[in-house]
């Protein structure tokens, strides 16, 4: 595709979409004014921090010093690349995209390195389709049609969440697939076929296998889950398998129903538990507990995929729900995996409850058993995920009796404490109220001085800093954004508020202003963009230079930019261009004196010559000392 057809898709796409809905579609909005505020969905917000701007069809946070355009949003809230972000959004608004070129030969790597990603979504929603209709049409799988009723699915919740049947055939999808345009190597790709040892051909993943689709958050099938049919299964086979890690799927970022609960979890008012906040996630462990929750009305229950809750997942949740409701089982495997959450869940600041389950049911068997409207009652009895650690370790101990296990417990629990950022002046009285409450409780049950306790916790918390990583990479787009910012100086950023404020300055700057002028990285590969523009399109503004460009951190800087010169749009433009232009000269001038110095620093220069330099630079000095005592108000970059 050539750069200009590109240009003029991402263009249409940009303006086909209306920032406002996209947004909102992810967290909740309210109009203030001209613009709309919402909580960002990037950092412990209680104060609405995300501003959109639909004039400019822009967000901004100004806690994270990030924003952009309808790409970058995208972007940056599903961990997607820009190409993915432009067809998610073509085929949103319904503009037709052509696909980027693959190579002649049309050699792909049998992995799945370097796979067109679309073709993988392609064949994926392909195969499960396939299932899908197996399951519903075919007379072989009446076995599979009274295993879901046994266990109560109903038709709604086979057809809400896709439910299929592979037949117990070894190569019953790839004979499907000969009549297809997906090659072998397609499907090995996705994980739907395995090669045969020794490399003498190919068989089904999933076989004799109830089939749940996986989705992204976009709804679009990236993996498959398989049961066993309870008669199918011979001695070795798994009960449960997924699909196999690749470029769609990573079983430890996803979480299976999410594209379904997500609607509930951020629109206002949804919230299956009375009084808590909207934004609540129930995360079960299974896929039959979730899809009986939705059945059963709890429409905001997510499970994880055969994997335990990870710090790789905290993130994805924390998109979509302010508080987590982990539900267990009430076995001791169960009271171990909270245990192991908690300490991800208290380090990134998370609101975690836990409910744990009567013995021996799980969420599926519960539902069943006792209806929706029970378990909503049991989720309201859920308790504070440290009050939980709390209750595990000093469940049935009393302290006098059994001096050392008592320090243990105490230790684990001030331990977990520790990874909570120390409450200051700016914490919530929330936050500080129950540390608080933990130590008192804690000096009471064990008998220990609470100022012991402080101690104590000072100093492990004082231990977990020190050895704690970076939550996010130096890499992160947040990150890069605030860099750029901050590399900006103050000519520089005078300098893009002029361009960006009238057709007629920008025109003078481009003319007269030179690459090597700017003093910032970020300030030079900006203004190159803005001279291929204007060189390219004929005119500059926003828009184009949004549109132009797929570095999110740009874009960010783009918008604080727009947003420095929009609260100056009352100053006197034409004297900001002369002092723009004066504080030019200077820097040319200074420039022209560091060569100079060089000059004589290296000795590349005669006696006469480094006279006559010298005497130079002492008048060019006196006549600056003296240009600030005449004119001490004049504007310096």
């Amino acid at each position: 595709m050539s750069n200009i057809f590109l240009s003029d898709a991402k263009e249409q796409v940009r303006q086909a979409t209306d920032i406002v809905e996209l947004v909102g579609s992810y967290i909740s909005l309210r109009r203030q004014g001209r613009i709309y505020v919402g909580l960002c969905p990037w950092h412990d917000d209680s104060r609405p921090s995300l501003q959109v701007n639909p004039q400019r069809q822009s967000f901004k946070c100004w806690v994270c010093d990030i924003g952009g355009d309808v790409f970058s949003f995208l972007m940056k809230m599903e961990g997607i690349e820009f190409r993915e972000a432009l067809e998610s959004l073509a085929e949103r608004a319904g503009i037709p995209i052509h696909p980027i070129q693959r190579p002649a030969d049309g050699t792909e790597n049998s992995a799945g390195a370097g796979m067109n990603k679309k073709k993988l979504l392609a064949v994926m929603a392909w195969a499960e389709g396939q299932y899908h209709d197996y399951l519903l049409n075919a007379p072989e799988s009446a076995a599979a049609q009274d295993y879901l009723a046994d266990r109560q699915i109903n038709q709604e919740s086979i057809l809400r969440f896709r439910l299929g049947f592979a037949p117990p055939n070894w190569d019953w999808l790839i004979h499907r697939a000969a009549a297809t345009q997906f090659p072998i190597n397609v499907l090995q790709a996705a994980g739907l076929v395995i090669e045969r040892a020794g490399g003498e051909g190919y068989y089904d993943r999933f076989r004799g296998r109830i089939i749940f689709p996986i989705r992204d958050t976009q709804s679009r099938p990236i993996a498959l889950g398989g049961r066993i049919l309870p008669h199918l299964a011979r001695e070795n086979d798994a009960k449960y398998i997924n699909s196999p890690e690749s470029p769609l799927f990573s079983k430890s970022t996803q979480l299976y129903g999410l594209d379904l609960a997500k609607e509930t979890m951020i629109r206002p008012g949804q919230s299956n538990r009375p009084g808590e906040p909207d934004r609540v996630a129930i995360v079960m462990e299974g896929y039959t507990d979730c899809i009986m929750a939705h059945q059963h009305g709890i429409s905001n229950a997510v499970a994880v995929l055969g994997t335990a809750l990870t710090d790789r997942h905290i993130p994805l949740l924390r998109r979509y729900a302010d508080t987590v409701l982990l539900v267990l089982d009430g076995d001791e495997a169960g009271q171990k995996r909270a245990n192991e959450v908690l300490d991800l869940f208290v380090s990134q600041q998370v609101d975690l409850q836990i409910l744990t389950l009567p013995r021996n049911l799980d969420p599926c068997d519960f539902i069943v058993s006792h209806g929706g409207a029970a378990f909503r009652e049991m989720c309201n009895e859920a308790v504070d995920a440290l009050e939980h650690k709390i209750r595990t370790v000093t469940k049935g101990m009393v302290a006098a009796k059994n001096i050392h296990r008592a320090n243990v417990a105490v230790e684990e629990i001030l331990d977990t404490l520790a990874r909570v950022p120390q409450p200051t002046h700016g914490t919530s009285s929330a936050a500080i109220l129950r540390e608080q409450q933990v130590l008192s409780r804690l000096a009471r049950e064990f008998q220990v001085p609470e100022t012991t306790l402080r101690s104590r916790l000072a100093a492990l918390r004082h231990k977990w800093i020190r050895g704690q990583r970076p939550a996010l990479s130096s890499d992160s787009i947040t990150e890069q954004a605030s860099r750029v910012k901050q590399a900006l100086d103050p000519w520089d950023q005078e300098l893009f508020e002029l361009l960006f404020g009238a057709p007629d300055i920008g025109d003078e700057i481009l003319r007269l202003v030179r690459v090597d002028d700017l003093r910032s990285e970020p300030g030079r590969a900006l203004y190159v963009l803005c001279q291929t523009i204007r060189n390219t399109q004929g005119t500059l503004d926003l828009d184009r230079a949004m549109v132009t460009t797929e570095d999110p951190a740009i874009k960010s800087l783009l918008v604080a930019i727009d947003e420095d010169r929009c609260a100056k749009e009352s100053s006197n433009l034409d004297q900001r261009l002369t002092d723009l232009l004066s504080g030019m000269a200077q820097r040319r001038c200074d420039a022209t004196a560091r060569q100079q110095l060089a000059a004589l620093q290296h000795g590349q220069l005669d006696e006469q010559s480094e006279d006559n330099l010298l005497q130079q630079l002492f008048q060019t000095l006196t006549q600056r000392n003296q240009k600030k005592v005449d004119d001490p108000d004049a504007r310096s970059f």
